[in-house]
């Protein structure tokens, strides 16, 4: 039994043949079939690479994502706008690759997470001594969100941390989240940019998941 997806196919990739068919599938999948199009389709197939990036646990090389935007490319010609090149759009592909800040899937793992605990009791939230219960709230969204991890780590901004509970804005819940780190509830796997779009922090929830 493999863990339970966010919504893109959990399989493991043994080696890099069986990658490759998975990318090429993807650029299939997200192919244009419409004029107009390609902005949207290119995004949608670059949110599902950065979930495979993630699920596989290293970076689709620059090899890997031409294999990929050749097959999207191939397919798409008949779709596209005559008045740019293959270069342009191979451009966009790139640049655009890098700026993907929700992976396929995130987004509807959060939403998950957050009606998951919304109706737990307090006894249900993890166990954490001495601290109120917006900290056990936001102790539970890290819990959900790992539980719905294919790898165990996962995404997570302050401003969602702050949706845990009504109390909090996306400062307080920074602050609660440095807090509860300390306390071995969770571990930053990476910190988030400190820009307008850019990645949220990665986590790891360490408490037991039961």
């Amino acid at each position: 039994m493999f863990p339970e997806s966010h919504g893109f196919p959990v399989y493991p990739v043994s080696n890099s043949d069986e990658l490759e068919k998975e990318l090429v599938e993807l650029a299939a999948h997200h192919a244009c079939i419409a004029p107009n199009t390609a902005k949207k389709q290119r995004w949608s197939l670059l949110r599902d690479i950065v979930a495979v990036q993630k699920r596989i646990a290293r970076k689709i090389s620059p090899a890997e994502l031409k294999k990929a935007f050749a097959s999207w490319y191939r397919i798409s010609l008949p779709n596209l706008d005559s008045k740019k090149t293959r270069d342009d759009y191979f451009g966009s592909f790139l640049a655009e690759f890098g700026k993907v800040r929700v992976p396929k899937g995130e987004g509807e793992a959060l939403k998950k997470a957050l009606a998951r605990i919304s109706v737990l009791y307090l006894p249900e939230l993890p166990k954490i001594p001495d601290v109120p219960e917006n900290w056990q709230r936001v102790a539970a969204l890290h819990r959900e969100l790992a539980r719905l991890s294919a790898n165990g780590t996962y995404f997570l901004s302050c401003r969602d941390t702050a949706k845990a509970h009504h109390s909090l804005n996306k400062d307080s819940a920074n602050t609660i989240n440095g807090a509860i780190e300390q306390l071995g509830v969770i571990s930053l796997v990476r910190t988030g940019e400190r820009r307008p779009g850019g990645n949220a922090s990665e986590f790891r929830y360490r408490f037991p998941l039961g």
